[in-house]
Parts: structure tokens; C-alpha cells; sequence
């Protein structure tokens, strides 16, 4: 009788199994956002240094580190961005609220709220690194949360 119910139950727990398989010719697609991406747009949105105005100075990221955003103050004007010492990139708006480097190392989306805090997002890619245990960290993309101005 045992080997009766076992035989059962191995038997649903069979086709239970192979229901959750799909066919080969079915594959389900994943949406992903930018989370992990750095790109490029393909057309870019116009901002003069007076647009931009409200953007320039200092961003606390959540992890500690700070996000300087900066223009040049010329006709055609350029604009960067740096987090804290590091190498100067220079940014073009990819929308009204959001930036990317030309060499697509840094993107950002910056919500400036109306009672003066702020919000968005910072990404930066990050270099593979030797580990102190010998692996190698590969490259990657961390995201950053805007913490206060």
C-alpha cells in the first residue's frame, strides 16, 4: 500500500515538474530598465546654462560619496560632472531631469523638488578590481540614491 502512495506521489510531483518546463521554442522575455546600463541617447535633449543653473553644485549620494555637477559659462556651454575627486566627464541632457557622460562612465537623474530637497539617481561604472583574496571583481554598474543637496 506504501508503495502504492509513493509511487503516486512521485508520479504528480513528475508532471508537476514538467508542467513548469517551457517548450524550446517559447522563451519569456524579461523587461529591463537602465538600472544597469550606461547608453547613449539617440537624440539629444537641448539644455543652455540657464536651464541647467538649477542643477549645478553638490549632490550627498546614499553611499557617502558626492556628485558635482558644473558648466562652462560661455555661449554653447559645456557642462561636467565629477564625484568627489575623481576624473571630470562631460554630460549631455538625455531629458529634462536627466544627464549621461559622453563616455558613458556616469548617468544621472536629479528631481528637483519644490520644497528644496531632492531625489533621483546616480550611476557609475565601476573599473574591475583585484580582491584581496586574488578574484577579480568584475566591471559593473552601482547605482547611487541622490541623499540630500
Amino acid at each position: 500500500m506504501k508503495t502504492w502512495i509513493l509511487a503516486g506521489t512521485l508520479g504528480v510531483c513528475a508532471l508537476l515538474a514538467n508542467a513548469q518546463t517551457l517548450p524550446d521554442n517559447q522563451t519569456v522575455v524579461v523587461p529591463g530598465g537602465r538600472l544597469h546600463t550606461i547608453e547613449l541617447p539617440a537624440h539629444r535633449y537641448f539644455m543652455n546654462a540657464e536651464t541647467f543653473s538649477p542643477f549645478r553644485g553638490g549632490y550627498e549620494l546614499s553611499n557617502g560619496q558626492v556628485l558635482y555637477l558644473r558648466n562652462t559659462s560661455n555661449i554653447g556651454a559645456f557642462m561636467y560632472a565629477r564625484i568627489d575627486d575623481q576624473e571630470e566627464h562631460r554630460i549631455v541632457a538625455t531629458g529634462k531631469d536627466s544627464f549621461v557622460a559622453l563616455d558613458q562612465q556616469l548617468a544621472m537623474r536629479i528631481d528637483l523638488r519644490d520644497d528644496g530637497s531632492v531625489g533621483g539617481e546616480v550611476l557609475m561604472r565601476v573599473p574591475a578590481a583585484k580582491m584581496a583574496s586574488g578574484e577579480i571583481a568584475p566591471a559593473h554598474v552601482q547605482s547611487m540614491g541622490l541623499a540630500s543637496r
